[in-house]
């Protein structure tokens, strides 16, 4: 039966190079025989298929010729071989330099073969025989991340503020600069991985094999064995220390929002920092309730304001200030102060305050405002 590569990577025939590289790579993720749940034979299947539709020439003679369930046609030869690759026991790709070399290689362009596996695992590289080296050092590692809760005002909410508070976080020892020993003398090259902190894992993935570099079980990937421990940070090589950090809280913030403040969380042995999140938390207001970049304020009124208009004075977030209400003005009314709502964060433009007017009723009618009343009915009010 033939083989439909399109189908195998789960695009259609007219899908764009882009769109046959993301579905590649989310596969090869999926079904890598490293990862748990990894299928070595659909991980074989995906790469044949992404080898075929990767490269212009191949896919334009797959698309015209397509290939035969036993491998045979235009492209490469896919067949099973009992030495578990086309290439040789070992692996080796040596044979195919021509075609992997950069600046005309089958998949075109610069094409380095270990790119193939560089976006879906680090520390991977094909290999080229026995006896390949790795001159690659341990990457630094970075600090854990850390989040904090932050309670601020609905004023400091609407305006915007800066807070400052304290927390302890782990950072690099200043004494032994993250290497754990007392003195630097106190330090020996670790006789597993000579000093490199990583070490070769071969793992075979049914078309050739490939070798990963972890970290040397040994020394931990640090690359040395410490013989006596800094007396500050007891061989930890990071150690707690208490920090005050200001925190810029942009005006319009949502409650349970999370700034994220680069760089500022825990730092590591290497000297690389994590970053630092804030869950902001905004108190409840007896006075005002938000809507949208506008806060709306309930304000009372007597019936005799609102029928004959009155001024009333009305709390903001900067202060009181006097506003006019109308004669003749309904329950319900909402009367707007322009500018003095939520200031938006970028632009500083602020919304508006709206004032809701609530008409007063009296408990009780004496008998003289009953007779005025009265009068007024007959007048028509």
């Amino acid at each position: 039966m033939p083989k439909d590569y399109y189908n195998t990577l789960g695009v259609s025939k007219n899908a764009s190079p882009a769109d046959i590289k993301k579905a590649y790579h989310k596969l090869a993720h999926q079904h890598h025989p490293d990862k748990s749940g990894g299928d070595a034979e659909k991980f074989k299947k995906i790469n044949e298929a992404y080898s075929v539709l990767s490269d212009p020439k191949k896919r334009s003679a797959y698309d015209q010729f397509g290939i035969g369930a036993n491998g045979s046609g235009p492209g490469w030869d896919f067949r099973d071989y009992s030495n578990g690759s086309p290439f040789g026991g070992s692996g080796d790709f040596s044979q195919f330099s021509d075609f992997f070399s950069k600046g005309g290689s089958g998949f075109g362009g610069s094409f380095d073969f270990q790119n193939i596996f560089s976006d879906f695992f680090d520390g991977f590289t094909t290999q080229r025989g026995k006896g390949a080296g790795f001159a690659h050092a341990k990457p630094k590692e970075r600090g854990a991340d850390i989040q904090i809760d932050l309670e601020i005002k609905f004023s400091e909410m609407a305006l915007g503020t800066e807070k400052t508070t304290a927390l302890y976080k782990m950072e690099r020892c200043k004494k032994c600069r993250g290497k754990g020993a007392e003195k630097e003398e106190d330090l020996e090259k670790c006789s597993v991985c000579q000093g490199v902190g990583r070490i070769e894992k071969k793992i075979n993935i049914g078309f050739g094999t490939i070798s990963q570099l972890v970290n040397c079980s040994s020394c931990q990937g640090s690359g040395f064995k410490v013989k006596r421990n800094c007396s500050a940070c007891h061989g930890q090589g990071i150690a707690k220390e208490k920090f005050e950090i200001k925190i810029t809280v942009p005006a319009g913030v949502e409650s349970g929002s999370i700034l994220r403040i680069v760089g500022r969380g825990e730092e590591s042995r290497d000297g690389l920092s994590g970053d630092l999140f804030v869950k902001i938390h905004v108190e409840d207001s007896p006075t005002f309730k938000r809507v949208g970049q506008d806060i709306v304020v309930e304000k009372e009124v007597k019936l005799s304001e609102a029928l004959l208009g009155t001024t009333i004075t009305i709390h903001t977030l900067k202060g009181n200030k006097d506003v006019a209400v109308p004669p003749l003005t309904p329950h319900g009314a909402r009367l707007k102060i322009p500018g003095e709502g939520i200031r938006a964060g970028i632009s500083g433009r602020r919304g508006d305050e709206i004032v809701k007017i609530a008409i007063k009723m009296p408990h009780r009618v004496s008998h003289r405002a009953k007779k005025l009343l009265d009068e007024l009915r007959e007048e028509g009010l």
